[in-house]
């Protein structure tokens, strides 16, 4: 991160105007805590405490879960052992903020943020959270072993080979099958995360927005042929069994075990320190099934309990500045959500040599716009991680050949209607 990125960060207000005039009211605090699981630049950090003669902590976390249980627990005792900012990631939003007092109202900032993320980002017409990173979904393959397959494996011909603009779900799955005719590679890691792209673009997936209740998992078809149709490949072999999170996955790189990996732009960063070494992993522009989507990205919430709500608000907004996003784009590929950091050249034009010298924020931030509004998703209920967690195992039961495509899908609702929810 360059100097004047920093200084620019932290010279108590970004190009957008941010929401605070530079500061809480009262009595500074010596610390402010911030709850999250990524890598922050010190120099972000130490930049707020310049201005304000705060000290930025980060009370870090291993994952996403971990911070997600204490969060959980600490507003479920009215907000013991909860910091002062804490990172909310979208696939649990819904669930933290079933009691919306529990969470300070944030000032908007006019412009700052893609509107689907600040929708995301808002309860009951309130700001809730402020916008971090976004998740564009591309698909990353392994052009070596697309070549030596005999199969397209040029970033243009390979968008093409799955389906180009018209992809689909089934022309990537039938491309996978032609794939595996050739290698005795998979064609994707797991069909858990495919299968996790498609439920993010449905409207609702398992829960009826309406009432928040659960649809019956018995009638919805629009989840059992999405299940069925990544299966039954799954069945087939076309993917490797091996999903990110499994112990093997990194190892699976190594291997070139598999030839594509559903990919949304937080997770590049990850196959990159993964992949070290194994040449030839690029990113396909302009095509992704379905016409695009998002997966993941996440807000920085302050809770209505916290002793020093105003400023953890500057600190909030700080953190979330289009200078801020362009830094943390640097330091961990998280892509943002700020127009002006999308728009940004460091971001957009940002060459990328492990995935071939191409511009892989340019990349995202054109499939981001293709997606438009289907990238904010559908309905997230509270029990919609808790269904969805049901059926990933139902997938990864029939990867791992324990059960077939319909008897997964038989269990999976079988669990499903063990949950007791009210169903509309």
């Amino acid at each position: 991160m360059t100097t004047a990125l920093v200084a620019t960060a932290c010279s108590g207000g970004s190009t957008d105007g941010g929401a605070t005039d530079g500061g809480g009211s009262g009595d500074a605090p010596d610390v402010l805590t911030v709850a999250a699981w990524m890598d922050f630049p010190q120099e972000l950090l130490d930049g707020f405490e310049e201005e304000h003669g705060i000290t930025v902590e980060i009370e870090s976390f291993p994952d996403g879960a971990s911070a997600q249980t204490v969060l959980r627990n600490g507003l479920g005792s009215g907000g013991a052992g909860l910091s002062d900012v804490h990172l909310v990631e979208l696939d649990w939003w819904t669930e933290m903020m079933a009691v919306p007092e529990d969470w300070a109202t944030l000032p908007a900032v006019e412009g700052r943020w893609v509107d689907w993320k600040t929708e995301q980002g808002s309860v009951e017409g309130e700001i809730k959270g402020y916008g971090t990173d976004i998740g564009p979904l591309a698909i990353a393959y392994d052009s070596e072993l697309l070549a030596e397959a005999g199969l397209p494996s040029e970033p243009e011909e390979f968008a093409e080979f799955i389906g180009g603009d018209d992809a689909t779900w089934e022309t990537f799955v039938e491309a996978g099958r032609e794939f595996t005719t050739a290698s005795d590679a998979g064609w994707v890691d797991s069909m858990t995360t495919p299968m996790q792209a498609a439920i993010n673009l449905l409207p609702a997936a398992f829960e009826d927005p309406d009432s928040g209740n659960a649809l019956p998992l018995a009638e919805n078809d629009a989840i059992r042929d999405t299940f069925m149709e990544f299966a039954t490949a799954a069945d087939e072999g076309v993917s490797a069994g091996i999903a990110i999170g499994h112990a093997d996955w990194g190892a699976g790189f190594q291997a070139q075990q598999w030839a594509t990996v559903i990919t949304p732009a937080w997770m590049t960063g990850i196959i990159e320190e993964n992949a070290a070494g194994i040449d030839g992993w690029m990113i396909a522009p302009d095509a992704f099934p379905e016409g695009g989507g998002n997966w993941g990205g996440s807000f920085f919430s302050v809770p209505a309990s916290g002793e020093n709500v105003e400023w953890a608000t500057t600190l909030a907004d700080y953190l979330t500045s289009p200078e801020a996003a362009v830094a943390m784009f640097l330091e961990n590929g998280q892509f943002p959500s700020q127009l002006d950091a999308i728009e940004d050249p460091v971001v957009a034009e940002s060459a990328n040599e492990f995935f071939g010298g191409q511009d892989v924020g340019g990349i995202y931030g054109q499939l981001a716009a293709e997606a438009g509004d289907a990238a904010a998703g559908g309905y997230r209920g509270v029990s919609f991680a808790g269904i969805q967690t049901l059926v990933m195992d139902g997938i990864r039961r029939v990867e791992d050949g324990s059960q077939t495509p319909e008897q997964a899908w038989d269990s999976v609702v079988a669990e499903f209607d063990g949950l007791g929810l009210t169903t509309d």
